[in-house]
């Protein structure tokens, strides 16, 4: 269960809707959501794009992860 908002709304836990084994990353200027599989932080091109992240965001901040790349970048990552 979340915590109550101002409005009164409930807000979602970050892990809520999260299955086991999966993870939000948020991708591109419109920071668009996607869930994948924790395997994939293995793969080569992940880790480049994890390395990207640490250089732009560095491994301290706020929020879910964020990947700065375009979205059309990621999907074709995730479908490689």
């Amino acid at each position: 269960m979340g915590s109550e908002l101002s409005d009164g709304k409930r807000a979602p836990k970050a892990n809520e809707d999260v299955p086991k084994g999966f993870l939000a990353v948020y991708v591109g200027p419109e920071l668009r959501r996607f869930v994948i599989p924790m395997t994939y932080l293995s793969m080569p091109e992940f880790r480049v794009l994890m390395d990207c992240v640490a250089e732009e965001y560095g491994f301290d901040h706020e929020g879910g992860l964020q990947i700065p790349c375009e979205e059309q970048d990621f999907e074709d990552i995730l479908h490689k």
